[in-house]
């Protein structure tokens, strides 16, 4: 007979660098979102040295949608919201969570976002999550 388990459900904690976000950011222009977000504009004045560098410094990204005509701001909040319903997400492509470890190795208790785990499905599901709480296309 097969083992039985019981699942929990438990809150984590997840730490998310200014790298990470400026590589979900970079995905997500370079081709994640290309088939329905026809255009991306700083507002305001550039805080880095790219476009991509916009979210993770505090700036907004807008975002002209290609299928509805309308135009969306993502800022850091949103984005770090739409990492957190894609984390949730029980139908997600692919587990972008890493243990943190020690010097040694040991566990620390930490998770980290594996940004080599976000290609472009994944990071277009972070955005759309961000703007839409939603996945819309796709």
């Amino acid at each position: 007979m097969g083992k039985e388990y019981e699942e929990i459900k438990a809150e984590i904690s997840v730490r998310i660098s200014t790298e990470d976000i400026d590589d979900i950011v970079t995905t997500a222009l370079e081709g994640g979102i290309c088939y329905w977000c026809r255009r991306a504009e700083v507002k305001g004045k550039y805080l880095g040295e790219f476009a991509s560098e916009q979210i993770s410094r505090g700036g907004v990204l807008v975002l002209h949608d290609s299928v509805d005509g309308k135009k969306r701001e993502l800022n850091k909040e949103k984005l770090l919201s739409g990492v957190k319903q894609y984390l949730e997400d029980e139908d997600k492509p692919y587990n972008i969570l890493v243990d943190a470890e020690d010097s040694v190795g040991c566990s620390k208790g930490v998770y980290e976002l594996d940004c080599c785990m976000v290609d472009a499905t994944v990071a277009d599901m972070i955005i759309q999550y961000a703007i839409f709480d939603d996945i819309i296309y796709g």
